[in-house]
């Protein structure tokens, strides 16, 4: 090749003058990252220099992987507290329950305690009753009697009139009374019927006696001026309930002329036959009545049939 010809194609290679800032820039920057490639390798060389960078890269890593952990940690020891409250509370839970179904192990123990519970409450009921009633023992109610007619000393009143009212003899002419007042019922109007007057005697058996010769009063009819006055025990009120249940029965068996006592509480006695029969519920009783109304019809059915064959 000639010298022309190399220069020629010299020329045609070289760049143009816009182009030649740039190459220059890129040239420069080549050189700096060729230098500092170069210092890095001459600096790695050294044994002391590579290990000193390998331990700031260690601790640069180190840090990093610290702040991140160190966050995930936390958020660790809040859920574990959570859940040890969470365990917390489902132990308590279950110790309640268990306690629950050791107590109460099944429906059947739970009906039966049940049941236990009412008998026993109600035999309570029955005891608090019956002391109401024995507390009530020494005591009558008067019925009848005209609003004020006993003043303003009811006890001497009633001492004295009693006895008189029934004809009873009396020592001194009187009964010794501990208290006697009316009802605490509104005081009735002009019309209306007057208060019962509840008395307590100082002894129970001049209460006996006044019972039997109001009783005998009774069942003699003899007739007396003014308003008819009747005389009965002192019950408590569960006590009257029940023995006023027996009102209807007591008015049939009258209609049939079949004697009777209503025993205390509320047992209706009845003698059928010269037997005695006690019936302790209205419903038994009327049952009971039914049945007698019954045989008596068949008996005069077969008297009736006798008489025919007869004829």
């Amino acid at each position: 090749m000639s010298l022309g010809d190399y220069f020629s194609k010299i020329s045609d290679n070289m760049p143009n003058r816009a182009t030649k800032k740039s190459t220059k820039t890129a040239i420069h920057v080549d050189v700096q990252e060729e230098l500092a490639n170069v210092s890095e390798s001459n600096n790695i060389a050294d044994p002391g220099t590579m290990d000193l960078v390998i331990q700031r890269m260690t601790d640069n890593i180190t840090k990093v992987i610290d702040a991140k952990i160190g966050t995930v940690l936390e958020a660790i020891a809040g859920h574990s507290a959570e859940l040890q409250r969470v365990v917390k509370r489902v132990d308590e839970a279950e110790g309640r329950i268990a306690t629950v179904e050791t107590s109460t192990t099944s429906t059947t123990s739970m009906d039966t305690k049940i049941k236990a519970l009412e008998k026993q409450v109600r035999e309570m009921a029955e005891h608090i009753d019956n002391l109401d009633n024995r507390g009530r023992r020494c005591n009558i109610c008067v019925v009848g009697l005209l609003e004020n007619s006993e003043g303003t000393r009811s006890v001497k009143f009633f001492e004295e009139w009693i006895p008189g009212y029934l004809q009873m003899d009396t020592k001194a002419g009187r009964v010794k009374l501990d208290r006697a007042h009316r009802s605490q019922a509104p005081i009735p109007g002009p019309n209306q019927r007057p208060r019962p007057v509840v008395i307590k005697f100082h002894n129970f058996t001049d209460k006996q006696r006044v019972m039997d010769a109001a009783r005998n009063i009774g069942s003699d009819g003899s007739q007396r001026k003014g308003p008819k006055v009747s005389f009965f025990n002192d019950y408590s009120t569960a006590v009257v309930r029940r023995r006023k249940a027996f009102d209807e029965v007591k008015a049939r068996l009258k209609r049939m002329k079949i004697d009777y006592a209503l025993l205390y509480p509320a047992t209706l006695k009845i003698m059928v036959n010269g037997s005695p029969k006690k019936l302790y519920t209205s419903e038994e009783a009327a049952a009971f009545i039914d049945s007698l109304g019954k045989i008596t019809l068949s008996c005069t059915s077969a008297a009736l049939d006798n008489v025919l064959f007869y004829f």
